[in-house]
């Protein structure tokens, strides 16, 4: 064998390795390109497999519409696919009082690649507070594998409410500043999420003669959420707080930030 490879130059060795390898390759059954076939839920590829949905709730009789995606993983077939779902046990989700399914089959049409499962979110059921998740799992696809990664997805149904605290506002803050009057305005950033123009309600203008700073906050079902806003001002902190809107409209949120400066600040609309 040594005095075979001896006459056989550098390029050739290397195109023989190459001849050697595909035949060992064609012999195993090993194919290059992947043919098989199996479904599984879209939307389980996301962290933690869940996927949230957020409704507000209006009525009492209120459902809402949502669904997830079933993919057929492969090339696409000239047959139809159909899908069995259940829900697994380990949903908290109640059925006929969180959710229904108006359908536990679905079917992927031939040469298409995926289908999707409708839910009736039972909005009206929902109470404050309330975090039901459903777990869907594929428990049958026929002849067509049952991806083994994916074929459970949380949908985490989770309630908010109407939502409108764009305006301006009239603030009596209460705090180590001692206690300020001033205005701000408050601007949807996008739903439940809004834009202050001073979280501080007159404190840094009027105590410490500098320039407001302003905050995002959010607020889901009456309550403010302040989280990890920066000092733009001072700099080198943040300010976090928490807060209500009233049942008579104004608003009272408590901030502090890293320099200690704290404050109980209410917010009176201006029409």
């Amino acid at each position: 064998m040594k005095q075979v490879l001896k006459g056989i130059t550098k390029g050739g060795i290397l195109l023989l390795i190459g001849l050697i390898g595909f035949s060992c390759m064609e012999e195993s059954g090993f194919t290059i390109i992947w043919t098989g076939l199996e479904v599984e839920f879209e939307e389980a590829s996301r962290p933690n497999g869940s996927v949230r949905r957020v409704v507000t709730q209006n009525s009492a009789n209120q459902v809402d519409q949502t669904t997830v995606r079933v993919n057929l993983v492969g090339a696409h077939i000239d047959q139809q696919v159909q899908v069995t779902i259940g829900v697994d046990p380990s949903s908290t989700a109640v059925r006929n009082v969180h959710f229904r399914l108006p359908q536990n089959q679905v079917t992927i049409a031939p040469n298409t690649s995926f289908v999707e499962v409708p839910i009736e979110i039972l909005t009206g059921n929902l109470a404050s507070g309330e975090e039901p998740n459903l777990v869907l799992q594929i428990l049958d696809a026929g002849n067509t594998k049952i991806s083994a990664n994916y074929n459970k997805v949380t949908v985490e149904i989770r309630l908010s409410c109407p939502s409108a605290l764009a305006g301006r506002y009239s603030t009596v803050n209460v705090g180590t500043g001692g206690t300020t009057n001033s205005q701000v305005t408050i601007t949807e950033i996008e739903p439940f999420t809004y834009r202050i123009s001073d979280i501080t309600g007159g404190v840094y203008a009027q105590v410490f003669g500098a320039s407001d700073n302003p905050a995002i906050f959010t607020e889901l079902c009456g309550v403010i959420t302040i989280t990890d806003q920066p000092d733009v001002v001072f700099g080198g902190g943040v300010f976090n707080g928490t807060g209500r809107v009233n049942a008579d409209g104004t608003l009272r949120i408590n901030w502090r930030n890293d320099a200690e400066e704290s404050g109980v600040t209410t917010l009176t609309r201006i029409p």
